[in-house]
């Protein structure tokens, strides 16, 4: 079987797919991908199925060699890649041979990126699923010197690739008031709405802890509540006053009021947004939340269609000048000219 052995990699990176469900009555949170969305533009890439598992990166990749012929696909936040030295192009399949060695470097825009192979990587399933939930000792833990085995590494796929999406450059980001937003004056909730957020580099796939400009959030009940179920994209108000949203690997409750919740469209967007950088809510409607997801499950569904074929890349292409790049373009003969 085909497989990719790992030559470095940073603790940060982790094995996800769509994460586990059904199980947050027994205490196991979702995890899988921070970034949902680029999972599946991995998967259209490959042609695999949207349970299969990639290599989630944050913030920096790692070092590959293959041990057979197989494609590879990346996916997310843009990072240096460079295959036998070469630099090599981003959110597209990329072709290697045997000892063929894969160099992800650091993120260029965003945060987490993806490494894809045909069939998802086989390590082991919990509860249903292969997403690594590090706190909670689930899936496989990366190391040098493992050789990830592929589901179909035989199946070559021809080149082919994506346009970047919009999203990695947006900073405004919906969200709804959240169950416990009756907790804070209604002038504290608009204080709230109108804030400029920074990302801190207190972050992880747990949650993300973000300052406001107008200081520290008060809430007139106070920051202590019975501890509750607690969803992804929901912002905590922690005792110091700041908030903290929530992500993959969150706990299953909290005892922390809820004053808003990210729309489920936007998490990705958040996850993905550079420390130091800011950005603005725009509360709105459950409805429109409802409405938001529709589109954004039948964007990934169309992302299939949206794959566009890749002849070469010139980036790959180190004697540039040996390669005929006109040929059938234009011809010439005897009659060529006007006629008479």
């Amino acid at each position: 079987m085909s497989g990719l052995e790992i030559l470095s990699i940073l603790p940060t990176a982790t094995i996800q797919d769509r994460g586990r469900v059904g199980f947050l009555r027994f205490g196991v949170t979702s995890s899988g991908a921070m970034d949902g969305y680029a999972l599946a533009e991995g998967q259209a890439l490959l042609g695999n199925g949207p349970d299969d598992a990639a290599i989630e990166f944050a913030e920096f990749g790692g070092r590959f060699r293959a041990t057979d012929m197989m494609s590879v696909a990346l996916s997310g936040a843009e990072m240096q890649a460079r295959l036998n030295g070469v630099e090599c192009g981003w959110r597209q399949v990329v072709t290697l041979a045997p000892g063929d060695v894969l160099d992800i470097g650091a993120a260029r825009e965003g945060v987490y990126g993806y490494l894809h192979v045909p069939g998802g990587f086989l390590t082991e399933t919990v509860l249903g699923a292969r997403a690594t939930h590090l706190r909670a000792g689930f899936g496989h833990v990366l190391a040098v010197g493992q050789t990830l085995m592929a589901g179909d590494g035989q199946r070559q796929v021809a080149r082919a690739g994506l346009r970047c999406p919009a999203y990695f450059d947006q900073r405004v980001i919906r969200a709804l008031w959240g169950p416990q937003s009756h907790y804070f004056t209604d002038a504290e909730r608009q204080r709230f709405a109108k804030a400029h957020f920074t990302v801190t580099k207190m972050r992880d796939r747990m949650g993300i802890r973000i300052r406001p400009d107008i200081g520290p959030i008060h809430a007139e009940l106070g920051l202590s509540i019975a501890s509750d179920a607690i969803s992804p994209g929901d912002i905590q108000i922690t005792g110091d006053g700041l908030p903290a949203v929530l992500l993959a690997d969150r706990g299953p409750t909290g005892g922390y009021p809820r004053i808003a919740t990210l729309a489920s469209v936007d998490l990705a967007v958040l996850a993905q947004i550079p420390t130091g950088q800011e950005f603005t809510l725009e509360l709105v409607s459950r409805a429109e939340a409802v409405d938001l997801l529709a589109d954004y499950r039948a964007d990934i569904k169309g992302l299939l269609g949206r794959v566009d074929p890749l002849i070469r890349d010139p980036r790959q292409m180190s004697d540039l000048l040996a390669y005929n790049l006109i040929d059938g373009m234009i011809a010439g003969g005897p009659d060529d000219g006007e006629q008479g």
